[in-house]
């Protein structure tokens, strides 16, 4: 576009100058002819004057003499002027036959200043006198004939040139004014094309930049224009196209964060530097119990934020100087309860205001699940304790039982001490229960799972402690509750403690409902529960219930209320929950009853079908049995147990003698036909590492694991870690004849 401006300015230019150069031109034709009229006029002149000349000097030739006549010197002064006119006539420049008429004049007139010259120098007679002055006057005369003649020439000729002259004024005149309207009519032409080239396109642009301040974003312009013009408005149609698209954008993310701000499960307030609410979201009305059109004519100040350091007013200058801040606080809903909530608050400037933005987040949940966590803590602590003194009190327990039973077997069956056996044995094996009750919760400890009807056990395991009471249960069990994943002991065991709470809450006698049902549980709905199946189980009794104080406690270690409890039972129901990655929660109302809610994970398989266990009896048998433990009382009876039984025993203290007498003995060609080795040796081998070099040595090696930690994952998955069989401690003389009469004979 600019080239082509330029090359319309420059064609306008060269019109211009073309017409300017042909009306100079003309002009200077028009000049040069007027200068020629001029010349010509100038001739006349001079020639009227020599005329005028010649008829003076011709008047004083013939007056010459008389009273009439001039002087000679005023005729010699006439001719001297007659002469310098045709001199000067002669200089100007003339068409070829006007030069010989004016050559032919100067010689005439030179005669005639001769003749005139001889006539008045002349003093001869008169005759000769008048000869010369008829002489001079005919030459006189013929000069003024020839001036005349020339006269009329000259006349014709200005007549011609003054016509032409005029006839190229006139051109010039039209010539000019066809110029002038010409360059113009191409000005107006060129001015119009470059307004319809320039204009048109802005003004294009101009609507659709119109179009695009009346909100229509992505408006564009149809004309096709060229040059710049074109890659102008295809660059704004592309800007206008992006701006909508970035508009659409950006919308989409205002809506986008609408939604997120409407949807999210935290609360959200927008403050005003003044400390009023501007604007909220649902959570926060549903957090608050307050309605957004009576939030938004609050202040900051009017929502009570109870154990927080700061009051309200103070806590927004604090957000302001610090541009962020986090906190936790109670807050007070509308009815008067409280929520425990975090609130993260930043400052910011927005629209040339300051804001508070304020996100509050209920942490409820979060703090029961660190309350949780504590009382797990806890519950690991004090296991790791349990753990130890239930190993060290099986260890003495196997002892007891050991001595007791071969103390009974020596013994005539009618001899009073067998009744005091007796009792000591029930006293031992109630003393094992509560090791196993301490194990349960012990760190390490690891639930052995198998698939379990649920149905059954409950019935089973419920019937067993109400037996004999005036409590009974009112079962709400479907046929199509699914099989769970636990150990059915552990589970058992929670059953009977739960059963056993509520039966004690009614001391009047009543009914526990007994409900179970299937449920799915989506990831976050229950925690700590993973997404999965499950079923619930609900133990509802209609006792004097929990206060609310004590409800946080319950679970804690050796917490009770009751003046001949241990603190233990609830604990240990809750640790065999945790451990079977299940959720024991509780539900009270003082003077409502109480409801212990239970989460098992479930599997849906059908349960298989399961056959009683025998009892262990005692079977007599044969062989040389290695005995490897840590403690020399326990060694011995063992060795005197298994001496009983009809085996040859070998001791050991701990991994590393054990390995050594099995190798010898080997070596010998009297090898042991099974090995019983202790899990745990403090300060030296124990069976883990006993049974590696054991197995390395004879793959076929026949061991025992035997441990007062009866839920070591060891104990739990013996046959992994290479054993045969599994004695937990306590055991008695019966229980050790079977577990060795099974590898043997196999």
């Amino acid at each position: 576009m600019k080239k082509k401006i330029l090359l319309l300015f420059l064609l306008l230019f060269l019109l211009f100058l073309a017409g300017v150069v042909t009306n100079l031109y003309l002009i200077f034709q028009t000049t040069r002819n007027l200068d020629t009229l001029v010349a010509l006029h100038k001739v006349e002149i001079i020639r009227q004057e020599l005329v005028i000349n010649v008829q003076t000097v011709q008047a004083n030739l013939y007056t010459t003499g008389t009273s009439f006549g001039k002087e000679l010197d005023v005729i010699a002064n006439n001719v001297l002027k007659l002469e310098n006119r045709v001199q000067s006539c002669g200089s100007c420049h003339h068409a070829p036959s006007v030069a010989r008429g004016i050559t032919e004049l100067q010689q005439l007139t030179k005669q005639y200043k001769d003749a005139l010259s001889y006539f008045i120098t002349s003093t001869a007679d008169p005759k000769r006198i008048k000869r010369l002055q008829v002489v001079a006057a005919d030459i006189g005369d013929t000069i003024i004939a020839k001036s005349q003649q020339m006269a009329l020439t000259a006349n014709e000729s200005l007549r011609k040139k003054t016509i032409a002259a005029s006839e190229k004024v006139r051109k010039s005149k039209w010539i000019l004014v066809v110029t002038l309207v010409f360059s113009f009519l191409i000005a107006l032409a060129i001015a119009i094309y470059l307004i319809r080239s320039i204009t048109q396109p802005v003004s294009e642009l101009l609507m659709a930049t119109r179009r695009i301040k009346a909100g229509e974003l992505g408006a564009t312009s149809h004309y096709q224009g060229q040059h710049e013009f074109k890659e102008l408005i295809e660059s704004f149609n592309d800007m206008s196209l992006t701006l909508k698209e970035t508009n659409e954008k950006i919308l989409a993310q205002m809506t986008r964060n609408q939604t997120i701000l409407q949807t999210s499960t935290d609360g959200f307030a927008l403050i005003g530097e003044d400390g009023h609410i501007v604007d909220t979201n649902p959570s926060l009305c549903t957090m608050t119990g307050y309605t957004k059109e009576e939030l938004v004519q609050m202040k900051f100040a009017d929502i009570e934020l109870l154990e927080s350091q700061l009051d309200p007013a103070d806590l927004l200058e604090r957000i302001k100087e610090a541009r962020s801040l986090v906190f936790q606080a109670d807050q007070k809903t509308k009815d008067g309860t409280l929520v425990a909530v975090e609130i993260s608050a930043s400052f910011a400037e927005m629209e040339g205001r300051g804001n508070f933005f304020c996100f509050i987040r209920d942490i409820t949940d979060r703090k029961k699940m660190g309350a949780e966590r504590l009382r797990v803590q806890k519950l690991e602590s004090i296991g790791v304790l349990a753990g130890g003194i239930a190993h060290d009190f099986n260890n003495l327990l196997t002892g007891i039982l050991g001595h007791i039973d071969l103390a009974m077997r020596n013994l005539d069956p009618d001899d009073k001490i067998q009744g005091w056996l007796d009792n000591a044995k029930k006293a031992s094996v109630r003393a094992q229960d509560l090791t196993q009750q301490l194990l349960t919760f012990s760190k390490g400890g690891k639930p052995v799972k198998q698939l379990v009807p649920i149905a059954p056990l409950l019935k089973e395991s419920t019937s067993f402690v109400l037996s004999g009471s005036n409590v009974r249960c009112d079962y709400q069990l479907p046929e199509n509750l699914w099989p769970i994943e636990a150990d059915k002991g552990q589970i058992s065991q929670v059953i009977q403690n739960i059963t056993l709470n509520g039966a004690q809450a009614m001391p009047k006698g009543g009914t526990i409902t007994v409900r179970a049902e299937n449920v799915t549980v989506e990831e976050g709905e229950l925690p700590p529960l993973r997404k999965g199946e499950y079923v619930k189980i609900e133990f509802i009794d209609a006792g004097t219930g929990i206060e609310k104080k004590y409800i946080e406690k319950i679970f804690d270690p050796y917490f009770t209320t009751k003046e001949d409890g241990n603190g233990l039972g609830l604990t240990i129901c809750h640790s065999i929950i945790s451990k079977h990655n299940g959720r024991l929660v509780v539900e009270s109302e003082l003077g409502a009853g109480t409801t212990f809610i239970i989460y098992i994970p479930a599997l849906k398989e059908e349960s298989p079908h399961e056959s009683a266990a025998d009892r262990p009896t005692e079977v007599l048998g044969t062989g040389r049995i290695l005995v490897m433990d840590d403690e020399n009382q326990l060694r011995e009876i063992v060795a005197e147990m298994l001496k009983y039984l009809g085996y040859k025993a070998d001791l050991a203290a701990d991994g590393a003698e054990a390995v050594a007498l099995y190798i010898k003995a080997r070596e010998a060609g009297k090898p042991y036909d099974a090995v019983i080795i202790d899990l745990t040796i403090p300060g030296g081998m124990g069976g883990k590492e006993a049974i590696e070099k054991l197995r390395q040595y004879d793959p076929q090696v026949k061991a025992i694991v035997s441990s007062g930690y009866s839920n070591d994952p060891i104990m739990a998955e013996y046959r992994k870690y290479g054993f045969s069989g599994v004695a937990a401690k306590p055991f008695e003389i019966a229980d050790l004849s079977k577990i060795l009469h099974d590898i043997l004979d196999h």
